[in-house]
């Protein structure tokens, strides 16, 4: 749905949520998990410089079974003999694999196994939704397919998903392990994106209320558990935290909010490179890749 489609639903909704507040807060439970399918993204993505989408034709593709469907992932062998471990890279939100793929050969050359995945409902991965569960699911799923892990690089809204899956957030999956963490451009919690959400959509306050009482039934957990800060200092894993100065989708006090979850949280700023250039920038491809090749203190 376009964002003028929004604007002219937004009475509607506004109404709905006081006089419907359940309805109404179901139905933007599916909005807000529903991702767009861009077919043209990866065409468009190739004019430039680094060309991610071709990337993908030196992996090894494999589909990942997990409950309710299967994540297609991408494997990238490494250079040489030698093996230091696997690092998982975990793209956003109405992106894929693809859109990660600037990563891999500086990891492959440091000796490590690199595995892609489409989360659910995007890129080549089967279903329409993507929920909290549905996204650790499949993560962990290709964590227990290619693991261990060495190091997990995230993006976005693949960055509260790999710490929900890091932390054991969701009840009935077991945590999964990794023994580094980078979050570049990540949300600091699901319950600030889900009222920016529901003040785009129009939704009240009742609506609101419902729509994360709908989180909590089918994530396991109501949404203060998703926040990142608590959930970073809980596993308190080597993290590094990138975020652009002028992103224009998620503000940079959301990396300053991750950062102060304690001394083992690093925040590196950038400008210029806005939320999803970031990934295509040489400074912030060097700085993850020294990040993840350090070795443990």
């Amino acid at each position: 749905m376009t964002v003028s489609a929004f604007h002219l639903l937004r009475p509607l909704v506004r109404a709905a949520s006081f006089l419907a507040p359940g309805p109404a807060g179901k139905l933007a439970f599916r909005l807000f998990c529903t991702p767009p399918r861009r077919r043209v993204r990866r065409e468009n993505a190739g004019r430039g410089a680094a060309g991610p989408g071709r990337r993908l034709a030196g992996a090894q593709a494999a589909s990942v079974p997990f409950p309710c469907g299967s994540a297609q992932a991408y494997v990238f062998d490494p250079d040489g003999a030698g093996r230091r471990g696997t690092v998982l890279l975990v793209h956003g939100w109405s992106s894929e694999a693809a859109f990660m793929t600037a990563f891999v050969s500086p990891l492959r050359e440091a000796g490590f196994r690199v595995v892609a995945f489409d989360l659910p409902a995007h890129g080549a991965s089967t279903g329409r939704v993507l929920d909290m569960p549905l996204g650790v699911a499949s993560l962990a799923a290709v964590a227990r397919a290619f693991g261990p892990i060495h190091a997990v690089v995230s993006h976005s809204f693949g960055g509260l998903i790999a710490l929900a899956a890091l932390a054991g957030s969701v009840p009935g999956q077991p945590p999964v392990s990794a023994g580094r963490l980078a979050m570049i451009a990540a949300p600091s919690s699901v319950k600030r994106i889900t009222r920016r959400f529901g003040a785009g959509i129009g939704l009240g306050r009742r609506g609101q209320a419902a729509l994360e009482r709908r989180i909590h039934a089918v994530a396991g957990n109501p949404v203060e558990v998703f926040d990142g800060s608590a959930q970073l200092a809980a596993i308190r894993l080597p993290t590094l935290i990138v975020h652009d100065r002028q992103d224009r989708e998620l503000a940079f006090d959301h990396a300053e909010a991750l950062a102060a979850a304690g001394s083992f949280a690093r925040l590196e700023e950038t400008q210029g490179f806005g939320h999803r250039r970031i990934l295509q920038a040489k400074p912030v491809i060097d700085s993850v890749t020294r990040f993840v090749r350090a070795e443990a203190p």
